[in-house]
């Protein structure tokens, strides 16, 4: 009953926000106080629950649809666990740093925290049609984040964002729905290895449902709405869009497509762990020509992604642990980012790398914590990324040695164009009179960024915090695949 108590709080948030009054200060009290609950009661059962999350657990299930053997299931695991928990902190988060939004602040609310239960649904789904439609909750809500309060190119984002997305998630269904209807049930525990059905059906329904959820991640070259959403987005919409939104994707790839249709993901693995090194590589030397330091941060994000790809093909231990951590760090640091970019262009008046410098000198904190995530980025020992993909590099280079030496040059790359923003931005020279004036980050920017920072130093330092509550589920997934 916990998880879906989890769920749906946010539902009664936004309601809640609609009938509040037009009242700024009243409103983000209120956003604050509905947010914090998911995260409260994902604590909860994380300390009460985390070391039975090996199969999935807290589970409810009951018939919807008999006559087409469709079920609300839910649950949680240790593959869903990390992203749950990071839904719930990343929502709040993005409350927190709303600072930018001030027009129809309650609507704004009431959008962010429906689309917190199509992602918290998400990764609680135990259903293949519930997955759907958790998985389509989140696009309306977040069409319209970026379509009404995205900056001058925002209606042009949104539809892009909207037609990728539509396109994925309508191929995905298709291959859902073969799967439920030659298997004769959605119900993921019940499809386990193929759900009976031969290689060749398994080839041919894993194809549509790979191509849809590469869409989400986005994996190159099907990342043509990426960009374009990510800099027209409010700061506190890529908190969301960045941390959560493409690891619903990548999670699909491990909870849903590599386990419950093993023959027919395996023709297509070395394909992932090669979508996996492109992404790596083409997002660092993207990265590096970009002189707009949102969009740095954007296909930094997209390079990051390319570890999980890699290490979800893997079909080892090392691997795919690597992967599931991956979601949880790479959402911590791409948020920090963003965070730290908003205060950056609130102060300075300018997003352009070349227009920035000097902010160790003028905004310590915020020059500060954007060197930390930065360092977290390029993947820098004792810090959580570098853990994470760590791992996802041992266990791509064991299936995939090619691929595995390509993904370790990726950081090098990456290292290269975080090093050069870092000396322009942080530690160069002040490039305008004005900015000996700015102010560092106040409270609530603050408030915004440390928790992102510590979160990343502490399972840098202590991995063990997330991995042990993901394994057993990292480990039912190779039980299925039989890998080892």
């Amino acid at each position: 009953m916990i998880t879906t108590i989890t769920i749906f709080i946010p539902l009664i948030g936004a309601i809640l926000m609609l009938l509040l009054p037009e009242q700024e200060r009243p409103l983000r009290y209120a956003a604050l106080a509905v947010a914090a609950v998911p995260l409260l009661l994902t604590l909860y059962i994380y300390f009460a629950y985390g070391s039975g999350l090996g199969v999935p657990s807290l589970t409810q299930d009951f018939d919807w649809i008999p006559s087409l053997n469709m079920g609300y299931r839910v649950g949680l695991d240790g593959l869903g666990f990390g992203m749950f928990f990071l839904t719930a902190l990343l929502t709040l988060i993005a409350v927190v740093a709303s600072y930018d939004v001030r027009e129809n602040l309650k609507q704004y609310f009431a959008i962010l925290f429906i689309a917190e239960v199509g992602m918290l649904g998400v990764f609680a789904s135990e259903d293949l049609i519930l997955f759907y439609i958790f998985f389509e909750i989140t696009l309306i809500p977040m069409y319209l984040l970026v379509g009404i309060w995205g900056d001058q190119n925002r209606r042009q984002a949104a539809i892009k964002f909207f037609v990728y997305t539509f396109l994925g998630s309508t191929v995905m269904l298709a291959g859902f729905l073969a799967f439920g209807i030659l298997a004769g049930t959605y119900a993921m525990d019940s499809l386990t290895a193929g759900g009976g059905l031969g290689r060749t059906a398994q080839i041919a329904i894993a194809a549509p449902i790979l191509f849809g959820l590469l869409i989400k991640v986005p994996a190159v070259p099907l990342h043509g709405w990426l960009l374009d959403v990510y800099v027209s987005s409010p700061i506190s919409t890529n908190v969301v869009l960045s941390g959560i939104l493409p690891k619903l994707g990548t999670y699909g790839l491990i909870k849903v497509a590599i386990p419950l249709l093993p023959e027919g993901v395996e023709p297509f693995l070395p394909y992932l762990a090669a979508f996996g090194v492109i992404n790596i590589v083409y997002g660092a030397f993207v990265a590096f020509l970009q002189p707009d330091l949102k969009a740095l941060v954007a296909y930094s994000s997209i390079g990051t992604l390319g570890f999980i790809l890699l290490g979800a093909a893997s079909g080892n231990a090392v691997g795919l642990n690597g992967a599931v951590l991956q979601q949880v760090t790479h959402g911590l640091y791409s948020a920090l980012l963003f965070v730290l970019v908003g205060v950056i262009a609130a102060r300075t008046g300018t997003r352009r790398i070349r227009e920035l410098g000097g902010l160790a000198a003028r905004m310590p904190w915020a020059g500060g914590l954007l060197a930390l995530g930065a360092m977290a980025a390029m993947g820098l020992p004792g810090l959580a990324v570098f853990v994470s993909e760590f791992m996802s590099i041992m266990g791509g280079y064991e299936a995939f040695p090619v691929q595995g030496v390509l993904a370790a040059l990726g950081i090098v790359l990456s290292a290269m164009y975080l090093l050069y923003m870092l000396a322009r931005v942080v530690f160069g020279p002040i490039e305008r009179p004005a900015y000996e004036a700015i102010e560092d980050a106040g409270p609530m920017e603050m408030a915004a960024a440390v928790p992102l920072a510590v979160l990343l130093v502490l399972f840098g330092v202590f991995p063990a915090l997330l991995v042990s509550v993901q394994r057993p589920g990292v480990e039912a997934v190779l039980s299925a695949i039989g890998g080892g």
